[in-house]
């Protein structure tokens, strides 16, 4: 390894949380070193809350020192590599600690990392007086930090964890980095090992990706490194399957860019644009996208998941009739039930594999309430949300999100026509604007199963449910306001049944 030119960033760039650690190993004389992407971020002037600590001691009971000096909780995070977690849940800051025992080895430990700009160390034994850090950087990641690169430390570091593979196009995503040349093609010659990796930290990582801004440029990305068939396989299937006229794209394009379009228009990067105005808001919808749902994942990053498989089943239910008109019968339930497998696979939890696959197969219901250039009567209004429940709102967003990627970029273009679109958002919008004014929750509230039992002579069972149904439809539209209207109406159901 080549020497390296010997670096400086000022001490006023670190981040108070790295201050407050470092006061404890000067105060207590124990040779320490800030070491990865805490080390990174401060190059950036980026503040951090996950900081790796490398302790030279032969003693291994820092960790909880630190925890116990600095009131945070102390975990033994994994004992057999001895690190140590310390977490503070007022500031959300998590130190993870990690031992050495000669402080020759500090150079090894950073050229055995995975990227250049994550192999660079501060001293945590400074003086704080001092207005420069010196930066220990036997990889030159500095360089590469300035350069806006990902580059590897070696191939070897691909293979003796290949979840990196997976670690440098979200770092790449994350801070808008180019991956180097040389570090692509070690990427896609060790593709395969991913397949060695615990599906859990594929699947956390994936997430992770999805999370961050740019989705379509990664998804992309690790399409071009041959990353997403090893994670998602049946993505290969879409791949060259022509759509209808009304599509720009084949299937998998089209799977890439409808989570792009739902990124787009639930930010702020397409405020400015014509089509993206006309999409209807709702009250606090910012903080509803942006709540943590399952698996450590937002709505929003879930819904930009199930946008990539919404129609993971197209490939299976192509149809091309005598007159060539291409259709895909079926697809939102079948891709339902792919969904499901794909996300068992990856140890998906329940509730998020559950999210995702029944917005996966109700997805076209939001453009299927009303016939074309009509808006939605309030019975169908109803039904969608008695049959959608919590996914109700989200499947609206990626519904409007499927249109948009249909039409491909035009639709953001000054010069188109959209008038269809303006119709397609109205629907959305009468479809948020019946539950914001009737939320379907209050329509069972006019009448109870045992009011009906009771008045009507009824014994428990599924008739009781069916009318209950019955009512809440009716009084969702208008046409019943009373108890007492709710009953005679159940009363003159079973009549003509009866008949």
């Amino acid at each position: 390894m080549k020497a390296t030119k010997q670096r400086y960033i000022p001490t006023s760039s670190i981040s108070p949380n790295i201050s407050t650690i470092k006061r404890f190993f000067v105060r207590n004389g124990i040779e320490a070193y800030l070491v990865g992407g805490a080390v990174r971020d401060a190059c950036l002037n980026r503040d951090t809350e996950d900081l790796d600590v490398v302790v030279v001691s032969s003693g291994t009971d820092i960790g909880s020192k630190l925890a116990t000096d600095l009131n945070g909780k102390y975990i033994l995070l994994d004992p057999v590599r001895n690190i140590d977690r310390i977490v503070f849940p007022e500031n959300k800051l998590t130190v993870d600690v990690t031992y050495l025992k000669n402080s020759k080895h500090l150079h090894n430990d950073l050229i055995e990392r995975d990227f250049t700009i994550d192999a660079i160390a501060i001293s945590l034994n400074q003086p704080e007086s001092d207005i420069t850090t010196r930066l220990i950087d036997p990889t030159d990641g500095y360089s590469d930090l300035e350069n806006s690169l990902i580059k590897a430390t070696s191939e070897r570091a691909f293979q003796s964890d290949p979840i990196r593979i997976l670690r440098g196009v979200r770092l790449s995503s994350q801070l808008g980095f180019m991956l180097e040349n040389e570090t692509e093609e070690w990427i896609k010659r060790n593709s395969s090992l991913l397949l060695n990796v615990s599906v859990e930290r594929v699947r956390d990582e994936l997430l992770k990706i999805i999370s961050s801004e740019n989705i379509a440029s990664s998804l992309y990305k690790l399409d071009n490194l041959g990353l997403l068939s090893v994670i998602i396989p049946e993505l290969e299937n879409c791949k060259g399957v022509e759509q209808p006229g009304e599509h720009v794209y084949d299937v998998f394009k089209h799977s890439v860019e409808t989570p792009n379009m739902l990124e787009l228009i639930l930010s702020d990067k397409g405020k400015n644009n014509r089509a993206v105005k006309l999409v209807p808001r709702f009250e606090q919808w910012e903080m509803f996208f942006q709540q943590t749902l399952a698996d450590g994942a937002s709505r929003l990053t879930l819904l930009k998941f199930a946008g990539l498989l919404h129609d993971i089943a197209k490939p299976q239910t192509k149809t091309v009739e005598s007159n060539g008109r291409v259709r895909f019968l079926g697809h939102g339930y079948l891709g339902a039930e792919t969904t499901q497998s794909i996300m068992n696979r990856l140890r998906f939890s329940r509730k998020a594999s559950d999210y995702v696959s029944t917005i996966v197969k109700h997805h076209l219901r939001p453009s299927q309430l009303a016939p074309k250039d009509l808006m939605p009567s309030k019975k169908a209004v109803y039904r969608y949300y008695r049959d959608l429940g919590d996914v109700s709102i989200d499947t609206i967003y990626l519904n409007l999100s499927d249109y948009m990627a249909a039409k491909g970029d035009k639709i953001l273009e000054s010069d188109f026509d959209l008038s269809d679109w303006e119709r397609h958002c109205k629907v959305a919008f009468t479809i948020l604007d019946n539950k914001q004014k009737n939320d379907p929750d209050i329509y069972h509230r006019i009448v109870s199963g045992y009011d009906l039992m009771s008045a009507l002579g009824l014994e428990s069972g599924p008739v009781v449910g069916t009318l209950i149904d019955s009512i809440s439809e009716s009084y969702a539209a208008g046409e019943i306001n009373t108890r007492k209207e709710a009953i005679d109406f159940a009363r003159t159901l079973i009549k003509n049944e009866n008949k």
